[in-house]
């Protein structure tokens, strides 16, 4: 959302640098660039943009779910949530299963996202969820995209996600 001081900084650059043409339009586009500023994300601490959202690949630190969580909530983020095929098609193929923000642990076959989303996009792998001997953890089958519910103690890689960083007219 833009400030007042973003409004002021504009309107001083288009009256400074002589514009010819000012006109309440112009204005207009200006406070739509500052109010909806492209997200940032952090690509020398390893995370990568996609869309909005910024996203941390950790396949060389094997934790347990609630470990892996636990970790990227300290970054800011939490497991990743997918909303969309485009999405999990993001989700960079590396040979390895990589926890993801799901489980059902509340409620068994209640799935939900930790980050508080909507579970409605879902790409199970065959046979799954399967609920074996009490598995209550989402991991994604990075070969393939496909997912596929996991016992939380396993020690595994794991997909951080945060909202991209906002970059104002005077900061950036």
């Amino acid at each position: 959302m833009w400030r007042l001081l973003d409004f002021w900084v504009i309107l001083y650059y288009v009256y400074s640098y002589n514009h010819p043409v000012i006109t309440l339009y112009n204005v207009f586009l200006l406070l739509l660039f500052v109010s909806n500023p492209a997200p940032q994300c952090d690509l020398a601490s390893g995370w990568r943009q996609h869309g909005s959202n910024c996203y941390k690949f950790k396949f060389e630190t094997m934790k347990s779910w609630s470990a892996a969580r636990h970790d990227c909530v300290e970054e800011g983020g939490d497991l990743v949530s997918i909303s969309s095929l485009e999405e999990n098609t993001f989700q960079a193929p590396t040979g390895i299963s990589l926890w993801m923000g799901g489980h059902d642990s509340i409620t068994e076959g209640g799935w939900e996202w930790t980050d508080g989303s909507p579970f409605r996009y879902i790409r199970w792998n065959a046979g799954n969820p399967d609920d074996y001997f009490g598995e209550d953890c989402l991991s994604i089958l990075i070969n393939d995209g496909y997912w596929n519910d996991d016992n939380c103690q396993n020690k595994r890689g794991y997909i951080c996600k945060r909202r991209g960083e906002e970059c104002c007219l005077k900061c950036c």
